[in-house]
């Protein structure tokens, strides 16, 4: 593709190459992302919380609200909404006939198991992009052809990038496997380099 003249290819070809190499790069990162949705599917919402209800609010007393003006402030049923709230749930009340709340009649925990298994999922493919992005690199830096070094540098570079982003939650771990990923990476390049 690039004709070499004296050792060297013409400006025309380079550009073509680089062209090239940045579309397939972009082009092997949306296809890793998409054979790891298509192999492991992340959790749904609707899976999680298929049968929550989350009724209306709660009644806020002294605001006038037609047939519910007359309701009383509860301060258990207070507690208990705050509870349930800082235990990541979604408060599910019981109310009278006027409208105004009553009880409550379950702490609805389907958002907490979701956000913890999309937390679990995110954890996961951390290691996949991560793992991949780095072999990417890897190759790209051993690797001869200058059109295979030009798709796989930043391909693994947007794979790695994109593991942080997805696990960002958890920032120390992040922090210490991305320091792990530097340090080999630096340390091959400059392997590399010292081979020439």
């Amino acid at each position: 593709m690039a004709e070499k003249r004296n050792g060297k290819r013409n400006g025309k070809d380079l550009a073509l190459i680089i062209l090239l190499g940045v579309f397939v790069a972009i082009m092997l990162t949306i296809f890793v992302n998409l054979v790891v949705s298509y192999i492991y599917e992340g959790p749904k919402y609707e899976d999680y919380c298929r049968n929550s209800f989350n009724g209306a609010y709660p009644v806020k007393y002294g605001v006038d609200t037609g047939s519910c003006q007359n309701c009383t402030f509860s301060k258990s049923l207070q507690e208990q909404t705050d509870n349930c709230y800082n235990e990541r749930g979604t408060p599910v009340y019981d109310y009278d006939a006027k409208g105004c709340t009553v009880s409550l009649k379950s702490c609805d925990m389907c958002s907490k198991e979701f956000d913890d298994a999309t937390k679990a999922y995110n954890r996961k493919t951390f290691f996949i992009y991560a793992v991949v992005g780095f072999a990417l690199i890897v190759f790209g830096l051993f690797i001869s052809a200058l059109l295979l070094q030009i798709v796989s540098l930043p391909a693994g570079a947007f794979l790695v990038i994109e593991a942080a982003v997805k696990n960002f939650d958890d920032k120390l771990f992040v922090i210490i496997v991305y320091g792990l990923l530097i340090v080999g990476a630096l340390y091959l390049a400059l392997k590399k380099l010292k081979l020439k």
